[in-house]
């Protein structure tokens, strides 16, 4: 299952929590395969909110994820059932209840009018859906990358008594929640982008039915001077600077014999940040550069990786990675 830990900017932090609804106490984590059930269930029990271009909010501004919109309602401000209007309609692709979405918001109690919380001008959130807190995820399900929304969350569907913590008087588990959001992308599973033949000397990735990578052909095992960057597929998204956190999906093997010794794509996507001394210096080097969305290989020598005698269990002399960049921020 996909996980995702969200990073907003540094007045969202108070969201996280509310964001993601409630969670298992500590001691009470659930095993992958309890959590990939829920998740699936908590997927598939997402119904769409109610269409209702009536509602009395209004919302002034460009669509930006930069810039936090006007916003004006009269409060107070309630809904039985969670309603959803789109302010601008984008033209992107549909959204379902499996996907993960980057977008912008601001939060308002619809008792008082009060902003609670907004990500404008900060780090977009990015969350799955199956994840997040009900009446959001209803919110998104069938909108499209590009829309603006108003979402009115029925309280059923709220932030229930963590609600308090936004500390406000007037805000409870019975309050409405009103969320504007512009919705900036959602978060693709593997590469995406212009394919780029590579030259023929170099490791072949080799995939699964799916197009899934699943190892590498090695026709010349020799070790290169240094690490070797070669873009598989080209994607348009940003480039990675140090000390961005990134997203990835990886398959990695050892040169000698094409022996893969690990697979993200058997677990879940590989979240850290890019650029700081925290991983392999062909890692580091490498994927500095690359775009959000490509794929690309690496053979790295083993002054690069982990050297040729490691101590902790890892894999010895000179490596080759597949590495799809899912996102960047």
């Amino acid at each position: 299952m996909r996980r995702r830990t969200a990073v907003l900017s540094a007045a969202s932090a108070l969201a996280v929590s509310l964001l993601l609804g409630a969670c298992a106490s500590e001691g009470d984590t659930p095993s992958a395969s309890e959590q990939s059930a829920s998740a699936s269930a908590s997927a598939n029990a997402i119904e769409p909110a109610v269409t209702d271009d009536a509602l009395p909010v209004i919302v002034e501004g460009e669509v930006n994820p930069t810039v936090k919109p006007t916003v004006t309602f009269t409060p107070p401000l309630s809904v039985t059932e969670t309603s959803r209007k789109v302010v601008a309609a984008g033209t992107g692709q549909e959204i379902e209840s499996t996907d993960e979405v980057q977008f912008a918001y601001t939060l308002y109690a619809g008792s008082t009018g009060v902003e609670l919380d907004s990500s404008y001008g900060g780090t977009d959130a990015r969350f799955e859906l199956a994840n997040i807190t009900m009446g959001l995820a209803r919110g998104f399900v069938g909108a499209h990358v590009g829309d603006r929304l108003v979402v009115a969350i029925a309280p059923e569907d709220g932030f229930g008594d963590q609600v308090s913590t936004f500390n406000q008087e007037g805000v409870d588990a019975t309050t409405t929640i009103v969320m504007v959001a512009d919705v900036v992308r959602v978060i693709g599973d593997r590469a995406e982008g212009t394919e780029v033949t590579p030259p023929a000397n170099l490791p072949a990735v080799t995939y699964d039915e799916n197009g899934v990578p699943t190892g590498f052909t090695v026709s010349d095992p020799t070790p290169p001077a240094d690490t070797v960057v070669q873009p598989l597929i080209q994607g348009s998204g940003p480039a990675l600077t140090p000390g961005m956190n990134v997203q990835m999906q990886y398959v990695g093997a050892t040169l000698a014999d094409g022996q893969v010794f690990q697979s993200s794509w058997e677990t879940q996507p590989f979240e850290t940040q890019i650029g700081v001394g925290g991983l392999i210096t062909g890692w580091d080097e490498g994927l500095i550069g690359q775009t959000v969305g490509s794929r690309v290989l690496l053979v790295i020598p083993s002054a690069k990786a982990y050297g040729d005698a490691p101590t902790g269990g890892q894999p010895a002399g000179a490596l080759v990675f597949v590495v799809d960049i899912l996102d960047g921020y």
